[in-house]
């Protein structure tokens, strides 16, 4: 944690031993979730050509273009020995295995890989969270899902980017997704929930988006 998560940390601390026992309960509900997140727990960067073209191989037939786009980027990464995240983005008619190959790269790289449906999702609270303030308050999908994997520079899937909906009422989801896909900005995501900044750049994030075949 950075010295500024530890004193927010260190407050929340200290306002336990208040009297009212709701207020004690909400406390230690967001300290749990501050504590299960990996703060500095990652897999070691795997960049195998080799390895990642017989997973690939024996995982889907055919799809040649696909697997030789996929093993450059692997070997690109390979070559500059990259630590930070990235995004790549799969296309094409439903049905034709978006999903399943994003799975098999997460396995190419032996990342914990986690699948996020974006389909006809219009809330913004799903992805950051929603403030403490609010009963039954929790943080967003994507902490929930690096907390659950246990480590830090996962890959994680979008499923059907390209569905997300907007709510006038709530706000727009892409601008909030925007937050995590921009490296710029990764760095210090802000979950609404947590309050607190922690580091989502080392994220592999695979998005899939349908199109109609010609």
């Amino acid at each position: 944690m950075t010295d500024s998560v530890r004193k927010v940390i260190q407050e929340e601390i200290n306002g336990l031993d208040s009297k009212s026992d709701m207020d004690t309960s909400r406390k230690t509900n967001y300290l749990t979730q501050v504590f299960r997140l990996p703060w500095d727990q990652r897999v070691d960067p795997f960049w195998d050509v080799q390895y990642s073209k017989d997973v690939l191989e024996k995982s889907h037939y055919g799809m040649s273009e696909t697997k030789e786009r996929i093993l450059e980027f692997i070997a690109k990464n390979k070559r500059i020995n990259s630590q930070k995240g990235m995004v790549l983005l799969l296309t094409g008619p439903p049905g034709v295995g978006k999903t399943s190959i994003a799975k098999s790269i997460g396995e190419c790289l032996k990342r914990p890989t986690t699948i996020i449906s974006m389909g006809g999702q219009n809330d913004p609270m799903h992805i950051k969270g929603s403030k403490r303030t609010y009963v039954d308050s929790q943080p967003g999908i994507f902490v929930k899902e690096i907390q659950r994997l246990e480590c830090k520079n996962p890959v994680i899937v979008i499923d059907e980017i390209d569905k997300v909906g907007f709510n006038s009422m709530k706000g727009d989801v892409s601008s909030t997704l925007l937050e995590l896909l921009n490296p710029e900005q990764s760095n210090q995501f802000r979950d609404s929930f947590l309050d607190l900044e922690f580091d989502f750049s080392e994220v592999i994030y695979i998005c899939t988006r349908n199109s109609i075949a010609n």
